[in-house]
């Protein structure tokens, strides 16, 4: 397995693409596992094709990122939580190079998968696992959930892929992010891999590549990182 955590899908951007093109590239087939929606905003297949049918903002952004590393847009296939069954979902995963995990709400997401019937076959998936924001998240054993959209700052166990560090994503230097990696390196000693939207992680085996903007942050960056909190902190 080939982990490609990211806040978003911009694997085909100059930043990212040198380092991951022997991942991506023509002739692979791929399948978005695009169940991290919110509770309620899906019910139907209409609903789910407003979302993400094609010409949809959700699908282009997702898409394009594919055609322009060489795949045909015939063989991404795309997990439907409304129409597949646990086989059909199954067989999507199966057939695929690479497994693409969307942004949104990370419990929804592994809750469909539970649903499905396919959480134990993605943790244990052979390709290429992208994964942003929530995507990324999930593929850790544990990660944090960072204040937003009515989440508390919590733990929550993901898929377990990877493990031993925390991801913070859409990283800014600005209170919310700053307090949220203190949190987590006070609470887990755990290193924190932030990531703006420019910034990405490949893990290959006993590679591990930084991609973009993104930077580590450990125990021995408490004493800046409060500082700079408190400098935060003093500007508002």
């Amino acid at each position: 397995m080939t982990n490609i955590l990211m806040s978003v899908p911009a694997f085909h951007t100059g930043w990212a693409y040198p380092a991951l093109a022997p991942y991506i590239h023509p002739g692979m087939k791929a399948a978005i596992a695009a169940l991290s929606y919110g509770e309620g905003w899906i019910s139907d297949i209409d609903e789910w094709r407003m979302c993400y049918g094609k010409g949809q903002r959700e699908y282009e952004e997702i898409v394009q990122p594919f055609l322009a590393c060489g795949l045909r847009e015939k063989d991404i296939a795309w997990i439907n939580y409304v129409e597949d069954t646990p086989l059909s979902a199954a067989k999507k995963i199966l057939d695929s190079d690479i497994l693409f995990l969307t942004g949104g709400y990370p419990d929804w997401m592994l809750q469909r998968m539970y649903d499905l019937e396919i959480k134990n076959l993605i943790r244990d998936y052979e390709g290429v696992v992208i994964g942003v924001s929530a995507g990324a998240m999930v593929q850790l054993d544990l990660y944090h959930l960072t204040p937003e959209d009515g989440y508390e700052y919590q733990y929550q166990e993901g898929l377990g892929m990877l493990g031993g560090f925390d991801v913070e994503v859409h990283y800014e230097e600005d209170l919310r992010h700053i307090e949220a990696i203190i949190r987590t390196l006070e609470d887990t000693g755990r290193a924190v891999v932030a990531m703006d939207n420019q910034s990405g992680l490949l893990i290959d085996g006993d590679h591990l590549e930084l991609l973009g903007n993104a930077f580590i942050l450990d125990m021995n960056d408490l004493d800046e990182l409060y500082q700079t909190y408190d400098g935060l902190r003093f500007a508002y």
